[in-house]
């Protein structure tokens, strides 16, 4: 039995041993990154079940994706340098943007607290948080934020049980980017996607964050596991959906238990050189050629259900 277990034991740390902490150079990106084992390279759309979450979330025919936490870890530790989020679930790339999902099993979070969303509040914490960090990526040498404004401000959807909001990011080095994020809500806790794309002169910002809120016409919980299966005696989030809204934002947001809500896990994203910035978002190599505007108008969209 012991050699049984001395044989697991160092298959685990050889296993661990191959993940690769370190940043990869742009011709070392672009190459190691395609050896990562991803999914739909035969561009067919599809649901994807998602058993942590108990929901089937569909995938476009020109998106290609990583579910393996071993995949998105080493992708993440490939681009920024750090591992990433235990709550990850799915990496998806598109054309020209990437999808990050999470699903976190806090339990149902309640709708009460919605009223004490303010945006301006949060948009002036998020700006603040943004040049608390300037200092730190000047001596780096890394680009910094110079203006974060909203493109839409979160908006709850009473009907799919879920939050929405998107704004835009102005770099000092004259690069733009968006971040549109959706909380969708089941019975037992909530998908978080984090929608990043390089913005650029000829596309359209509405567009886009349409395209990204959209995403939630692709997400569908199973019975039993939806924010409308609930029952007393179910577990209830610490936190209420404003409190979320805030947390997801990384900003701070204190809940009626005491209980503080976690930094956004997305953080890196705002604060990401530009350097990375166009590794990441670049997207899996596709076939349609043209403009960056044309593509993008083509994309098709996750209808409403």
């Amino acid at each position: 039995m012991k050699y049984i277990s001395l044989i697991l034991f160092l298959f685990f740390f050889n296993h661990l041993e191959a993940l690769e902490k370190k940043i990869l150079n742009d011709d070392e990106w672009g190459k190691k990154v395609d050896t990562l084992n991803w999914k739909n390279l035969d561009n067919k759309e599809h649901n994807i079940f998602v058993k942590k979450a108990n929901a089937k979330v569909l995938i476009l025919g020109d998106e290609v994706y990583l579910d393996n936490f071993n995949d998105i870890n080493q992708y993440s530790w490939w681009t920024f340098g750090l591992p990433a989020e235990k709550d990850v679930v799915m990496h998806i790339r598109g054309t020209g943007y990437d999808v990050y999902l999470d699903y976190i099993d806090d339990g149902y979070v309640k709708l009460d607290d919605w009223k004490s969303v303010d945006s301006k509040n949060l948009l002036s914490q998020l700006r603040e948080i943004a040049k608390s960090n300037t200092s730190y990526l000047k001596d780096k040498n890394l680009d910094y934020v110079n203006k974060i404004d909203w493109i839409f401000k979160p908006t709850l959807n009473e009907k799919n049980k879920s939050v929405s909001y998107s704004y835009k990011v102005d770099w000092n080095s004259g690069q733009q980017s968006m971040e549109s994020k959706n909380l969708i809500l089941g019975k037992k806790g909530y998908l978080e996607s984090a929608f990043v794309v390089s913005y650029q002169k000829d596309m359209d910002l509405k567009y886009q964050s349409d395209f990204s809120k959209d995403f939630v016409n692709g997400v569908i919980f199973e019975d039993g596991f939806r924010h409308s299966d609930y029952k007393p005696g179910d577990k209830i989030a610490a936190v209420g959906i404003g409190s979320l809204v805030a947390g997801s934002l990384g900003v701070k947001a204190l809940a009626k238990t005491g209980i503080l809500v976690k930094l956004a896990k997305f953080w890196w994203i705002l604060l990401a050189p530009l350097a990375f910035l166009g590794k990441f978002l670049s997207g899996k190599e596709n076939s349609n050629n043209g403009s960056s505007a044309s593509v993008v108008s083509s994309r098709k969209r996750r209808r409403k259900k």
